[in-house]
């Protein structure tokens, strides 16, 4: 054709190769913020996994070795009173069933061999046994023996029938020249499955599976016996050592149903949204907002966190140092939290400070900046108030607002204490305004208790 250029193989393929090659690497990017995501979705979901699974450590801990501690007092009972009839052992035995129902029977084994049991009805066949003579039960003692210290036992087979985890504490009694002399023991039989229920074990509703071992105290070398063994290999499944008198056990939990993996699926898809740029940049503004979120918020109650609480609270100082209008930090401490720990778990605990944020947030204006620091503290600057009736009519109501429900229990109000401090031209800093409220916190605290009665 006159005047038509020849077109060269270079100049045909050139430009589908850049359109490769920009393709592959818009591939590239979507296929690395894929792996971002489920890397980080994988990450969440494991604390999760991680939060739970320490939740049911905590509650197997405090449960099993409360109960189990019990057994000292046998020891004890022996030692002053070596010549111990069954009638002087009954109240003691029945009072240690009382405090923990848990508690199936008490055991008391001269030379290793149980004369004494309590109750004697139901537990006829264990009268008699040899600890050294039963197979399943001789290694436990021989151990015992050697180190003379607490030793869980089992779960095992019961002589009498059942399973039972034994706490066994050995009776040594110290000789006129100091030496010592193995007497026997002391043990106690509980029946574990009101205490793994009490922990969570047993319930499958929240998608986790659990599985223990380390029969005897052997933690991962020992036997699993409870749950599904095949846990232990999971790769993604969270491991726990929980400690128990004499030894320890381990606790594995994992997802019932694993996090979908990649797929041809998925490979196709990337490829079609290579064609979309608009969808990476969409994609990328999610994720800076996700994680602009976990930078600046409490993950526990949705309050702004520390981070936020400087970044705003510097310049909510600034603006009032420049304009001259007044600027109110208060330091909120939630009276006696440590208590609830202590008493109803840390569980407890944290629904205490997601309802105690809540009646705080009820409490304030929306220009006001809410916190939590971090455990039971909370700060909130207060712009454009100063002393004067209307904060001591907001500190009242403040006092009198905080009250909470706990799982299975009545309302119950809970004391706060409340640091003032007012910005002047005397403060330096938000530094310094924030120490100021905290001492104010600590000398409310001092005439609270100073002014509750004596005794």
């Amino acid at each position: 054709m006159p005047g038509h250029r020849p077109i060269s193989v270079a100049s045909r393929v050139l430009p589908w190769a850049a359109g490769v090659l920009a393709a592959g690497a818009i591939w590239a990017v979507l296929q690395t913020f894929v792996w971002l995501e489920q890397d980080r979705r994988s990450q969440a979901e494991r604390a999760v996994l991680q939060a739970e699974a320490a939740t049911v450590r905590a509650r197997l801990e405090s449960t099993l070795n409360a109960t189990l501690s019990l057994s000292l007092g046998l020891s004890t009972f022996v030692l002053t009173k070596p010549e111990f009839t069954e009638a002087d052992l009954a109240p003691i035995a029945a009072s240690l069933i009382r405090m923990q129902p848990a508690i199936r029977n008490v055991a008391i084994a001269p030379d290793n061999e149980i004369s004494f049991v309590y109750p004697r009805k139901g537990n006829e066949k264990a009268l008699g046994l040899r600890y050294l003579h039963t197979p399943n039960q001789r290694e436990a003692v021989l151990r015992l023996m050697r180190e003379q210290r607490p030793i869980t036992a089992g779960p095992l087979e019961l002589a009498q029938g059942g399973v039972g985890i034994i706490n066994r504490i050995p009776i040594v009694f110290t000789q006129a020249d100091g030496s010592s002399r193995y007497w026997g023991l002391a043990s106690v039989m509980i029946d574990p499955r009101p205490i793994f229920e009490q922990a969570g074990l047993l319930d499958s509703r929240s998608g986790v599976r659990f599985a223990l071992r380390g029969k005897d105290g052997l933690g991962e070398r020992g036997a699993v016996f409870l749950g599904d063994a095949a846990l232990f290999d999971k790769p993604d499944a969270v491991r726990m050592n929980i400690i128990i008198p004499g030894g320890t056990w381990q606790l594995v939990a994992a997802r019932a149903v694993p996090t979908a993996t990649r797929g041809v699926g998925l490979q196709a898809l990337l490829l079609l949204l290579a064609a979309g740029v608009g969808g990476l940049v969409g994609y990328s503004l999610s994720a800076h907002q996700r994680i602009r979120d976990m930078a600046m918020y409490d993950s526990l109650t949705g309050l702004a966190n520390r981070h936020q609480f400087n970044l705003r609270g510097h310049d909510m100082f600034a603006l009032a140092k420049r304009s001259g209008r007044p600027l109110t930090l208060l330091n909120i401490d939630v009276d006696d939290f440590k208590s609830v720990n202590d008493t109803f778990g840390h569980a407890a605990g944290d629904t205490v400070l997601v309802q105690v944020a809540h009646t705080l947030r009820d409490c304030f204006r929306e220009t006001d900046l809410l916190a939590r620091l971090g455990g039971d503290e909370f700060v909130v600057l207060l712009p454009d108030t100063s002393k004067g009736p209307a904060l001591d009519a907001l500190l009242d109501r403040l006092r009198n607002a905080v009250e909470v429900v706990l799982p299975g229990s009545a309302p119950v109000r809970l004391g706060i204490s409340v640091g003032v401090a007012v910005c002047s031209v005397h403060t330096a800093s938000l530094d310094a305004l924030m120490r100021q409220a905290d001492e104010a916190m600590y000398l409310f605290k001092e005439r609270v208790q100073q002014s509750r009665p004596a005794g």
